[in-house]
């Protein structure tokens, strides 16, 4: 009974503490690095990365089957409409077809010799796995960048409300004073209208801030694959690659797991050439068989091993048409590479030109917004002794508004260009989250669910 009792008693803590945690309704607070790690293993592009590589490690499994053995067990049974028998004499004769015939074999069939296409295309059924695994890689540092593009634009939306809120409270205590002033003489009607209307905008200001926000939440949440997003929690200073300009263009091409791609890529098209070239070669191949039957006529079973010679003479010019399109497959293969280290050059330049550009504008807003700050506080403080008009003021409050969202702005901006510039040289975009290797399995295959898209 007092067994039975506890269990009763446990059930019932754990069932208010779910039902407490449930009615509280909050959801932990979400990083940047939890929300990567879930697109990483959620997002539907990396389902196909995934799902690609499954698909070439399964050309590699065919490719292997053509080099292995085929074993074969057969059957058959036939009904004649007579029986048909050889007379030796003697009264002995030799049934040459049975009313009712059958037999069987076992037949082992090997390739011995096939010009090395097979061996070849199972070389390149890997190699094609291998840049399956790759561009794994280069789909998870794309989404990685976009979703940290995404997190900090949500984090500048959400403190772009928070300014917006900070400028309607001065606004509302302003329009207060305005009034109060008004009362006693000091100031007209058209002074306390202005702080009313500036406050009117600045709430308009802010529906539309807010509207901004959870857009840029949903689309996070969207991305990270998880159905509601907590509190954003900003990293730190995300530390860019270290290294002068050259340096980090050689870093791209070495570290790009587009450059790895393709030169795997340009590896496997020249091993295709050799296998088309492969058919000019003969074939040999040998077929083990062990026969039985219910006829004794020649025997009822028999074993025998036969070797078969293909010598190619010629093909119509098939196999020469298959190697002129490796051969132009090749080609293309290399002209791609090259136009890919152009490409990646371009990419490298851009992303360091556009985190020297974030930097320099992150110093000239902080410096813009103490210098609008210092010029509200005086302007403030000329206008509460009567030496400064309200439209004065107004200015002052709109430029610290611009001022401080511009900063805030230029700060995440900064943080995102970092991000860009490191997944531009083939670093991890962002420090602590370990992206999917050439060697790592793909998660396992999901079955297909549709989800409602969540009413806001």
């Amino acid at each position: 009974m007092s067994v039975s009792r506890t269990i009763l008693c446990s059930f019932v803590a754990i069932s208010l503490s779910v039902t407490a945690f449930a009615g509280d309704g909050e959801t932990p607070p979400s990083t940047l690095t939890s929300i990567v790690r879930s697109a990483l293993h959620t997002n539907e592009v990396m389902e196909r990365a995934d799902s690609r590589v499954r698909r070439a490690a399964a050309d590699v499994k065919l490719a292997g089957s053509a080099v292995l053995p085929r074993f074969d067990l057969n059957g058959r049974y036939t009904r004649f409409q007579k029986e048909v028998s050889f007379d030796v004499g003697g009264g002995q004769s030799f049934v040459l077809q049975p009313l009712g015939d059958w037999n069987y074999s076992a037949d082992l069939r090997q390739t011995l010799f096939y010009g090395l296409r097979d061996w070849r295309a199972r070389d390149v059924a890997k190699l094609h796995n291998t840049v399956a695994r790759i561009n794994r890689l280069s789909t998870a540092s794309d989404l990685v960048l976009q979703v940290s593009q995404a997190f900090f634009d949500a984090v500048a939306a959400e403190q772009r409300v928070g300014v917006r809120k900070t400028t309607i409270d001065q606004v509302k205590e302003q329009r207060r004073v305005a009034r109060r002033r008004f009362e006693v003489g000091e100031l007209t009607s058209a002074d306390v209208a202005r702080w009313t209307a500036q406050l009117a905008a600045e709430r308009q200001a802010l529906v539309v801030a807010e509207g901004q926000a959870e857009l840029a939440r949903q689309r996070l949440a969207r991305l990270a694959g998880v159905p509601k997003i907590g509190q954003l929690n900003p990293p730190p200073t995300i530390p860019p690659p270290e290294g002068s300009d050259d340096e980090l263009r050689h870093r791209a091409l070495e570290e790009r797991p587009e450059m790895a791609s393709l030169d795997t890529q340009l590896e496997a098209a020249g091993l295709m050439i050799k296998v088309e070239k492969g058919a000019w070669l003969p074939e040999i191949d040998a077929h083990l068989q062990y026969v039985g039957q219910r006829s004794d006529f020649p025997s009822n079973n028999w074993l025998s091993l036969t070797f078969n010679l293909r010598i190619p003479v010629y093909d119509g010019g098939l196999t020469a048409a298959r190697v002129a399109k490796a051969k132009e497959d090749l080609v293309e293969v290399d002209v791609l590479r090259r136009s890919m280290i152009k490409s990646i050059l371009d990419q490298a330049d851009l992303a360091i030109i556009s985190y020297r550009t974030a930097v320099a504008a992150l110093e000239a807003s902080q410096t813009r917004r103490d210098a609008a700050r210092e010029a509200h506080r005086q302007v403030d403080r000329a206008y509460s002794v009567g030496e400064a008009t309200a439209t004065d003021l107004l200015s002052a409050t709109t430029e610290l508004t611009d001022a401080r969202i511009s900063a805030i702005i230029a700060h995440w901006t900064r943080e995102v260009a970092a991000i860009a510039l490191r997944h531009a040289i083939g670093a991890p975009p962002v420090p602590g989250v370990q992206l999917p290797g050439a060697l790592d399995e793909p998660a396992g295959r999901t079955s297909p669910t549709v989800t409602p898209t969540p009413t806001p």
